[in-house]
């Protein structure tokens, strides 16, 4: 279990990254597809889910 800090900090940064990575995997050169990208934007916004839920695991 975590505290509730470090949650909604982890569930902010979480869905920062997952906006971040589908940005670069748009970006001419991007050394990620889009696919890809909106694979990984996925799961990080699945394990922002995980944090907000308050389960902590």
């Amino acid at each position: 279990m975590t505290c509730l800090a470090c949650r909604e900090h982890a569930r902010a940064q979480h869905l920062r990254f997952a906006d971040e990575i589908e940005r670069i995997g748009t970006l001419p050169g991007s050394p990620v597809t889009s696919a890809e990208a909106r694979r990984a934007a996925g799961r990080h916004r699945a394990l922002a889910e995980r944090f907000s839920s308050g389960s902590g695991d």
